[in-house]
């Protein structure tokens, strides 16, 4: 595990010195602090501000910052850094140099995940905190004296969505790592997409409510069927198969 810790802290300093982590981070900024005043004001703004009958349009509007905002910047994330860094190691030949030491490619796989995930996890938890306490004490708690974290909601969109998005997330490292990184990032985007697209045809149909718990299950349910799917192609991880792939073979 030591040597696994290893590799996310040299990963991770190599990607918080690129350009595309400014960029994000900053835009994370940028949009967190926009998405903040604009919902507060555009709620006082409403005719039915302060209505106790509108309660439960609050409950939906916090529950969807509370499953979208780490839903966007944790895919943003995984396409920016999943895929093309391995393929470049690859030709520069630093993956093989890597596990001409102790190294093992589940060391290697674990730390290269954890050094993309985590700081995205963190960013998507503070953006999503910050939107959600400020539309709270400047719109809610003023026009209806409630404070309002919709449960089911939070727990989607800060602990399932991103287990989801790391099993994801693994399933493209070791793809990339096993085999071909451009084939690897093609199930990211079908899945990226779909809960971008699904999720919001599901509520306007009123097929889906994020805000309820049997949702909740449902989702888990996914997220143990992702994992149970990343846990068995494990067995790809093999040093031969790395650097096969690395040769092109």
């Amino acid at each position: 595990m030591k040597r696994a810790i290893l590799v996310f802290r040299r990963d991770l300093n190599e990607m918080r010195a690129t350009a595309a982590f400014r960029i994000i981070v900053a835009f994370t900024i940028i949009i967190t602090a926009i998405a903040a005043v604009a919902i507060s004001i555009a709620l006082h703004l409403q005719s039915w501000y302060g209505a106790p009958e509108a309660a439960p349009i609050l409950d939906l509007i916090l529950g969807l910052i509370a499953y979208f905002f780490p839903l966007f910047i944790l895919i943003t994330f995984i396409w920016a850094f999943a895929s093309f860094p391995i393929t470049s190691e690859k030709v520069n030949g630093n993956i093989e140099c890597l596990l001409a030491t102790p190294l093992s490619p589940k060391e290697l796989w674990v730390g290269k995940g954890l050094a993309i995930f985590l700081p995205g996890y963190l960013i998507s938890l503070i953006a999503s905190c910050i939107v959600l306490l400020t539309v709270n004490f400047a719109a809610v708690l003023p026009g209806w004296e409630i404070f309002i974290l919709p449960g089911a909601a939070l727990v989607n969109g800060l602990v399932i969505n991103p287990l989801l998005l790391f099993g994801i997330l693994s399933f493209i490292i070791l793809f990339s790592l096993a085999d071909n990184p451009d084939v690897a990032i093609a199930p990211s985007f079908l899945i990226g997409f779909g809960l971008m697209i699904g999720i919001p045809v599901g509520l306007m149909t009123g097929t889906i409510d994020i805000s309820s718990w049997s949702f909740v299950l449902w989702y888990l349910g996914g997220v143990v069927v992702v994992w149970a799917v990343v846990l068995y192609l494990r067995r790809l991880l093999t040093r031969q198969n790395i650097v096969l792939s690395s040769k092109g073979s």
